[in-house]
């Protein structure tokens, strides 16, 4: 009867150890920003509705789900959602992982990016990377 118990306590230990292991991984990962805004079609649609007078490097950028120096604040609102905190007088857009550490800061002059400052992918992966 002793050795049952044993087997079922590793069974139970090796189990919580996978569990943890799992959880760990999982707050690490950084879901990209971009899931939290507009679809890749939308912002096509977007662009198309709103884009005159807009560069080509900033239309690109956000059809890329990306920030872009110049971009308007509502461009980044559609990119990326409301931020997680905001400071300067809504100078500072900050969005945040669920242990509340930076992902990406954007900085607005005249309601556009002056400045991006963290991941400047917002967590998304490289090309070629997974996330």
């Amino acid at each position: 009867m002793p050795s049952t118990v044993s087997l079922q306590a590793i069974k139970r230990v090796g189990w919580l150890a996978g569990a943890l292991f799992v959880v760990a991984c999982a707050s690490s990962y950084v879901k990209p920003l971009v899931t939290r805004g507009l679809t890749p079609e939308e912002r096509k649609d977007f662009i198309i509705q709103n884009g005159f007078g807009l560069s080509e490097p900033v239309k690109q950028a956000f059809l890329d789900g990306l920030v872009e120096v110049g971009m308007p604040r509502e461009m980044v609102f559609q990119l990326y959602g409301a931020p997680n905190r905001t400071s300067d007088g809504d100078g500072k857009w900050e969005y945040v992982n669920r242990r509340g550490n930076l992902v990406t800061g954007v900085s607005f002059k005249n309601d556009k990016v002056e400045n991006v400052y963290g991941d400047p992918r917002g967590g998304l992966p490289l090309d070629g990377e997974s996330p």
